[in-house]
């Protein structure tokens, strides 16, 4: 006849709650409250903000878009392929709006805008418009020199992207704190189980 085990708890009572395993799964919860805010971050880093145009004398010209990570060239045309440029404007159905402008490339492959957001400034809308429509009409004008075209609008996406950012390495360093937090509590109630109780 075998004596009561000493592992189990006297009848009546419950095993005390065990603060490894809740730690864990608190551990566990911020890496998943983590993931949205690093994924969030990395698509704005990736966002394409930034559009360049880059022409050589007598072409081609390669449109660019750019992210903070990286870099993918859209398109590549030839000067016979360029019909200039234009300067669409989007007039808001709202009362005292403001309008606003955005430069698009003229080619015989269809339109392609040269900034990644709607433009408050006509006058910088024009300007590329003008600089596109010089290289149309004369692609030596610049004494045989190319020239880069560019409208940046990364700022934006980098603040917000190293906002997420941040409170996601946040969220994974407390869950890497309640991790090792775990691991001593696990450790600690292995070893109470695992001694005698006294006579």
């Amino acid at each position: 006849m075998t004596g009561p085990d000493a592992q189990q708890p006297p009848a009546g009572e419950e095993a005390p709650p065990s603060r490894g395993r809740a730690t864990t799964i608190g551990a566990v919860a911020f890496v998943l409250l983590a993931a949205p805010f690093l994924v969030f971050s990395f698509i704005m880093l990736h966002l394409k903000a930034r559009v360049e145009l880059q022409c050589a004398p007598l072409g081609p010209c390669n449109l660019i878009h750019v992210s903070w990570l990286g870099r993918e060239q859209v398109d590549s045309f030839t000067v016979t392929e360029i019909q200039g440029a234009t300067v669409e404007r989007n007039r808001s159905s709202k009362r005292d709006a403001a309008t606003l402008y955005k430069p698009v490339l003229k080619t015989t492959r269809g339109d392609f805008p040269l900034s990644s957001r709607w433009l408050e400034d006509e006058a910088q809308a024009e300007r590329t418009a003008r600089v596109v429509g010089r290289f149309h009409a004369n692609p030596l004008g610049g004494g045989g020199k190319g020239f880069i075209l560019f409208h940046d609008h990364r700022k934006g996406p980098l603040i917000v992207g190293l906002s997420f950012g941040g409170v996601g390495v946040v969220l994974l360093g407390l869950s890497v704190w309640l991790g090792f937090k775990a691991r001593r509590h696990i450790r600690a109630e292995r070893a109470a189980r695992a001694t005698p109780p006294p006579a």
